[in-house]
């Protein structure tokens, strides 16, 4: 693993980084430039994989992710027909969007139905797991701070 030494909010028409590669942050943090594909990324949004290898994640929840398992949280808006690649933060605190659900210490999962949200871990959904709630969620729009498991 690298130094991260670009800010993880940049996007880019070209891949820049090296996708799939993991960088680290002095405070921590992990990140993996990625391609996104299938929607337009919001920052907090968390995406599943996309691909077998791991360099392409979506937010879209209409069935063309090939696992629910969140692997990431989006840090740069993201237009997929300008800006496609992207750093995804994979371990670390980071703020997410939520469904208004979740609690405190509560395991959180990607949301089956809705693109980028976060959601409550419900039983059988253990494997799911990407993060574990520090704060319940509030706001407009509904967030939470989450400590991400290391999604990589």
């Amino acid at each position: 693993m690298a130094i991260l030494h670009a800010s993880p909010t940049t996007t880019s028409a070209t891949d820049d980084h090296g996708v799939g590669n993991i960088f680290d942050s002095p405070d921590g943090k992990k990140y993996k430039w990625v391609k996104v594909v299938d929607v337009d990324l919001a920052v907090g949004y968390v995406v599943t994989p996309a691909s077998v290898d791991g360099t392409e994640v979506t937010a879209d929840r209409d069935g063309s992710q090939l696992a629910l398992r969140g692997v990431g949280v989006a840090l740069g808006t993201v237009d997929i027909s300008e800006t496609p690649y992207c750093f995804v933060q994979i371990a670390g605190v980071v703020d997410v969007f939520s469904d208004g659900s979740v609690a405190a210490g509560e395991a959180v999962v990607a949301d089956s139905a809705t693109d980028g949200l976060a959601d409550t871990m419900a039983d059988g959904e253990e494997e799911q797991v990407f993060g574990f709630a520090l704060e319940a969620d509030s706001g407009s729009p509904v967030t939470c701070a989450v400590y991400l498991v290391g999604c990589y």
